[in-house]
């Protein structure tokens, strides 16, 4: 699969609600490393995982996916960073959540998937203004 095909796989996964389909883009001894900082190893423990998050705090969510960069590092492997934006519809996190990845591709199959929510730089620093004027905010930037 291309970076492309890869992309929009998980994105139908995701707003789907299948955990199966999800883990379907990486590779058998794939490293995902969650927004909570939890490292899920394996297909099967990325399946399973994330078809808890889409049956409970995710539960009727819908993700777009933008690839912000890609490059080949040889080897039949290419580093692939994405920006998303998550819209929860109810629950404890209702509302946008943004994040972004960065995903190690080869031979058509992620490999190792890193995921990061964006916070706001000035309130994580103690409402640094500075720091908030040099801090990107829109979630595809």
């Amino acid at each position: 699969m291309t970076t492309e095909e890869i992309i929009t796989a998980l994105e139908r996964a995701w707003n789907a609600g299948d955990g199966e389909a999800w883990a379907a883009n990486f590779a058998e001894d794939a490293d995902f490393v969650d927004v909570v900082g939890r490292i899920q190893r394996g297909r099967a423990t990325i399946a399973r995982e994330s078809q808890n998050i889409f049956d409970t705090i995710y539960r009727g969510s819908t993700l777009r996916i933008r690839q912000v960069s890609s490059r080949p590092l040889g080897g039949g492997f290419d580093l692939v960073h994405t920006a998303t934006l998550l819209t929860i519809p109810a629950g404890p996190l209702a509302g946008e959540a943004r994040a972004v990845q960065t995903k190690l591709v080869h031979d058509g199959r992620i490999v190792a998937f890193h995921n990061t929510i964006r916070g706001d730089i000035a309130a994580f620093t103690g409402h640094d203004a500075d720091l908030a004027a040099r801090s990107p905010q829109e979630w595809d930037s």
